[in-house]
């Protein structure tokens, strides 16, 4: 219940973590409701720079832990925590990478408000899954399904050529666009890393159209592309389902795609790390497991002559 009261008496009880740096534990009368809660929860997180996306995530987990426990963030234990983690798996059937998410964000809000319950509370691995990814056929049709709108074409194309994620091409100002040197600036991507993409002349010639038609509709918007990450999504669904292509294709699939593409022509794995904004070159390693063709190549040049 939004009313509850989730942060406790201002004398600490155990569990309270020593130091400064997190937020006050309760206000002068005592007790903060969950929305109080969440939002001051949120709002650390905005101030340190978090991406939208995590604090939007991050709230949703805090939101729904509270609402279960139904107690004070100082009351829980251990127990109700395993408790919770029980839930998401038995009763709503959470996966390995949800659940994942989950924990991070548990630990995230304790550590927040300076209590150290939620410490040593273990994430599952999340299962090492090859990415899905389309044949450079599938992409082309794709490109075919959104050429009718000016600015679904430009989405489309800066997600398969620049290889952003979803959160980052919603944040696009017209200001990140540098077509002196053709490239697109990514800012504050995942771990609030800045980062150049590779604008290429497709997908100029994409922008291009699509900016002319905006300023001709009269949009005024400092976002390159004024829409959210559902509209994005939905876009490139209903475009894949133009183009015939049976699998579910998101966002991210394009970004799979490019990385896979770049890696089967021979592209260097550190630049495709540095496109993509990955933090190590191990997260853009699993990339030289999904080209099949290049394998079956190596395969039958190296192949023994029993």
């Amino acid at each position: 219940m939004a009313s509850s009261a989730v942060a406790s008496r201002p004398r600490g009880p155990p569990g309270r973590r020593g130091g400064s740096g997190g937020l006050a534990l309760a206000p002068s009368n005592g007790e903060f409701s969950v929305l109080e809660v969440v939002g001051r929860f949120q709002n650390l997180l905005r101030s340190q720079e978090r991406s939208p996306c995590t604090v939007k995530q991050y709230g949703h987990i805090a939101r729904m832990f509270l609402g279960f426990v139904q107690k004070p963030l100082t009351d829980v234990t251990k127990e109700d925590l395993q408790a919770f983690r029980e839930h998401l798996v038995l009763e709503r059937h959470y996966s390995k990478n949800s659940l994942y998410t989950t924990v991070r964000g548990l630990a995230c809000l304790f550590r927040s408000y300076q209590l150290d319950v939620a410490e040593g509370l273990e994430a599952p691995r999340r299962p090492e899954r090859l990415p899905r990814y389309l044949t450079e056929e599938e992409t082309h049709r794709l490109f075919d399904a959104v050429r009718d709108s000016p600015r679904d074409s430009a989405i489309v194309h800066v997600l398969a050529f620049g290889g952003l994620r979803v959160g980052e091409l919603c944040h696009l100002a017209i200001d990140d666009l540098e077509f002196e040197r053709n490239v697109l600036h990514v800012r504050s991507g995942k771990g609030d890393k800045d980062r150049e993409v590779v604008l290429e002349e497709r997908t100029r010639a994409a922008i291009d159209r699509y900016i002319t038609e905006r300023t001709l509709s009269g949009v005024q918007s400092p976002h390159l592309f004024p829409v959210g990450s559902v509209t994005v999504e939905r876009i490139v669904r209903r475009a894949a389902q133009r183009a015939g292509i049976p699998r579910r294709v998101t966002p991210h699939v394009l970004r799979h795609t490019l990385a896979t593409a770049l890696l089967s022509r021979g592209c260097d794995i550190r630049f495709i790390q540095k496109l993509l904004g990955h933090a190590s070159v191990a997260t853009t390693q699993i990339y030289t497991h999904v080209d099949t063709q290049a394998l079956r190549d190596a395969y039958q040049r190296a192949k023994p002559q029993y």
